[in-house]
């Protein structure tokens, strides 16, 4: 199911021009089809013309439905699902390095076989130039922010041909992201995570992460800030 959402909510737009072509070209067969049953004179010619008529009227009633369908999933009943049900998580950039290098057994001069050293996963690096004021940007909390327990994500999420925005964390020593929320709204200077529980993570230096992708699947420049995630204050 969501991955049926995913391919409707990214290919939206394709599709409605699929079944617009199609429903063009069998509104003149269907057309045809009629003047042709109009003009039979003989039993067969009607026949086969009252066939090519119900024919294209069956394949209208399927694309109309079709694209209702289509608008419903993506217009309804996305929004009501959470986010981790419409995007992998967590995500893993395999564009940057291999988890880990080769560990196969390879022989050291003099000794016996010694195991190669394990490669870790790269560090988070943080482009200022993605945090753009009115497309993608967080307001809350500010880079060096130290959070603890339930912490509420301001910001904006917006952009030209808006598809969907997802916010995500990692550890700032690892490029492996943790998807916490996606919406399908535009947020203008409002919440765009409500409620998250950070107590959720292991204590350490972490990065924030909102992305802003629009309608055709085009990710804008990720924007990043650091934070630290402390334990939550005992409570008296």
């Amino acid at each position: 199911m969501a991955q049926v959402l995913s391919f409707f909510i990214t290919y939206e737009a394709v599709l409605y021009f699929v079944l617009g072509l199609a429903a063009i070209f069998y509104i003149y067969r269907f057309w045809t089809a009629w003047q042709e049953s109009q003009l039979a004179v003989y039993g067969l010619e009607q026949q086969a013309a009252q066939g090519r008529l119900n024919q294209s009227a069956v394949v209208l009633f399927l694309l109309l439905l079709t694209g209702v369908l289509v608008f419903s999933m993506v217009t309804f009943v996305a929004p009501t699902l959470p986010a981790q049900a419409l995007l992998a998580t967590p995500t893993l950039n395999l564009a940057v390095e291999p988890l880990f290098k080769d560990t196969t057994l390879t022989p050291a001069s003099g000794e016996g076989l010694e195991f190669a050293t394990a490669t870790p996963l790269p560090t988070v690096r943080i482009d200022p130039e993605g945090c753009v004021v009115d497309q993608a940007f967080i307001s809350s909390p500010k880079a060096g922010d130290t959070l603890q327990g339930s912490v509420e994500v301001t910001g904006t999420a917006d952009a030209p041909n808006f598809g969907f925005y997802k916010f995500e964390v990692a550890r700032a020593q690892e490029e492996l992201w943790l998807t916490i929320q996606a919406g399908r709204n535009v947020v203008r200077d409002g919440v765009l995570v409500e409620n998250w529980d950070t107590s959720r993570l292991p204590v350490g230096d972490y990065v924030l992460q909102l992305i802003v992708t629009n309608s055709a699947g085009d990710e804008m420049l990720p924007c990043r800030i650091p934070v630290r995630i402390a334990m939550p204050e005992a409570s008296s």
